[in-house]
């Protein structure tokens, strides 16, 4: 691994007849970096209004979230922006931006932070704000699968104008949710640069970084493209609490989910894009359990198609199938079968939706889902015990916060019948047996709360019942 000094955000270009846009980037004048991000959909009409002064300037903070997935390779003391100019303000977002982003790849790679974040401006030009109008309709981001198909179904019920959206890649997983939606779907295709993968090869840095935030610069510019008003996220309350500290500054692997993200975010771009563009998450104010408890009644039609397991969304994903041994229909005999694998049924994540939804769901409904009861296998005791506080930090994951898990332990000991599987039994032992009833009834009064806040939009919040 050869040491840089500089990186450098170089220019980015917009063709407006493919609604492609190129976005470049380098190391000293020696890596360099293309990344292109494709907005043209055969589906949707484009904005009448469009100009172009308000792309570039969208282009450019896009230009500036996009960087961090090169600049962590080798992350350099000088970051040069030659492609517009930071005010004052702007810098200081975009310090906290990469700093808060980057605070897990740091500790993850052992990498000291010390006079990182050196923002410079190699361009004179200071941005522009054009104001422009809307239509008052949603693009609900088609994520989180779990919470985005909660969001879509209180939409519905509401009768709300929304249709989808899926930035990076649309795998078979995404496709089959989005026709069982019905609605249109925005597809917004990433190709990362072919140059990073060569460095990575190389053994350079790399390490998670929350896609949110980029995700959500890029839906800025799809909203004005194709006339939406609100662009509408799924992230909970859970959100919010950090993994751990690490040289006095908490580490969220979930940062560019949690509130302070959000409010930092609208803020930047009510000052630098436009005042009325209102980009907000609809279960904010919900925990997972909450969450997970309407999914159980609304979203029933999707539970043997969505998946949860981040390792389905990774730039190298789960193999997309596998072979499973069932019990013949009225044989007795065994039969195998090719299945999606849609769960891993081995990371933090997929521990964490299992348990969450075994407090609503049924076993036997649990492994229609998971295709086995996670409850039983042994071998993911240790991440049990991580996941419910037990032992070690709350897992690098977007999971918690355990109190939400303790519950959902509670009310699915509660129900099972039979003897209990090895997790379970391990759970009553060391958490659940040393709560009293009278703890159980303040956690289900708390984690059932949905508190009322002004960042979403009352027009909205007053049309979905389960928020007011």
């Amino acid at each position: 691994m050869k040491p840089f000094r500089r990186f450098y955000f170089d220019r980015y270009e917009f063709d407006f007849d493919t609604l492609e846009a190129k976005f470049f980037y380098n190391f000293d004048n020696k890596e360099f970096f293309e990344e292109v991000v494709s907005f043209k959909s055969n589906v949707f009409k484009l904005n009448k209004n469009i100009d172009k002064g308000v792309i570039n300037n969208i282009l450019f903070h896009i230009h500036m979230a996009l960087g961090i997935s090169y600049y962590k390779l080798y992350p350099t003391k000088e970051l040069l922006v030659h492609s517009w100019y930071l005010d004052e303000q702007a810098m200081v977002f975009w310090i906290k931006f990469y700093k808060n982003w980057l605070w897990e790849f740091l500790y993850k790679n052992e990498i000291s932070p010390k006079k990182l974040f050196n923002f410079m401006n190699m361009s004179g030009e200071p941005h522009e704000k054009v104001d422009f109008d809307l239509k008052n309709r949603s693009l609900i981001a088609l994520w989180w699968w779990k919470d985005s198909l909660v969001s879509i179904e209180l939409f519905e019920k509401a009768n709300l104008k929304f249709n989808t959206v899926v930035f990076w890649k649309f795998d078979k997983i995404k496709k089959r949710v989005s026709d069982k939606i019905g609605k249109k779907n925005l597809f917004i295709e990433r190709k990362l640069s072919e140059n990073l993968f060569k460095l990575n090869d190389e053994w350079y840095y790399n390490w998670h970084i929350p896609i949110t935030g980029i995700t959500s610069f890029i839906l800025v510019l799809a909203a004005y493209l194709y006339d939406y008003k609100y662009i509408v996220m799924s992230n909970e309350k859970s959100a919010n609490i950090p993994n751990t500290v690490w040289k006095k500054l908490d580490i969220n692997h979930q940062y560019s989910k949690s509130l302070e993200y959000e409010i930092d975010f609208d803020n930047y771009i009510k000052t630098f894009v436009w005042t009325k563009i209102k980009y907000f998450s609809l279960l904010r104010w919900m925990y997972e359990f909450k969450i997970a408890k309407l999914f159980s009644k609304l979203a029933k039609d999707y539970f043997n198609i969505f998946s949860s397991c981040n390792n389905n969304f990774k730039i190298k994903p789960l193999d997309s199938a596998d072979t499973k041994i069932v019990e013949g229909e009225n044989t007795g005999f065994s039969k195998v079968i090719l299945w999606d694998k849609l769960w891993c049924n081995s990371c933090p994540k997929c521990v964490f939706v299992f348990v969450i939804l075994s407090a609503f769901l049924s076993s036997k409904k649990l492994i229609e889902i998971f295709w086995e009861d996670l409850y039983e296998r042994g071998d993911l005791e240790e991440l049990f015990k991580e996941l419910f506080g037990i032992s070690w930090i709350k897992p690098f994951e977007c999971v918690w916060d355990k109190e939400e898990l303790i519950l959902s332990a509670k009310m699915a000991l509660d129900n099972y019948k039979g003897d209990l599987p090895y997790n379970l039994y391990l759970l009553k032992r060391d958490v659940l047996d040393k709560m009293s009833s009278e703890d159980f009834e303040k956690l289900e009064t708390k984690l059932n709360r949905i508190s009322k806040e002004d960042i979403i939009p009352e027009e909205l919040r007053e049309k979905i019942k389960v928020l007011n």
